[in-house]
């Protein structure tokens, strides 16, 4: 078995917590609900934008002793180039 395996689900959750999101994101670590069980992290929570927590995610994975991330994020909508307001209009045709 690789020693990468061997970490406690514990110290994995406390680094995401305490150092992940707080100081590699700026992001609010009380935002997110971090959970670890066999090297398996589930993220839950909003992040700022889509983005934003794509590149959580992503980052997440190369914590040492992860072996996946379920992302189960509430994902702002994208925002579209362009589009100021994000409100979609339709005006009738005279």
């Amino acid at each position: 078995m690789l020693s990468v395996f061997d970490r406690p689900d514990e110290d994995i959750r406390r680094e995401i917590e305490d150092q992940e999101i707080p100081g590699r994101f700026q992001a609010n670590p009380e935002a997110f609900a971090v959970t670890v069980k066999n090297g398996i992290v589930t993220l839950a929570g909003q992040p700022g934008t889509y983005d934003a927590g794509h590149v959580i995610v992503r980052s997440i994975r190369h914590v040492q002793g992860v072996v996946a991330v379920r992302d189960r994020l509430t994902y702002p909508p994208a925002e579209r180039p362009g589009d100021r307001f994000g409100v979609l209009a339709s005006f009738p045709i005279d």
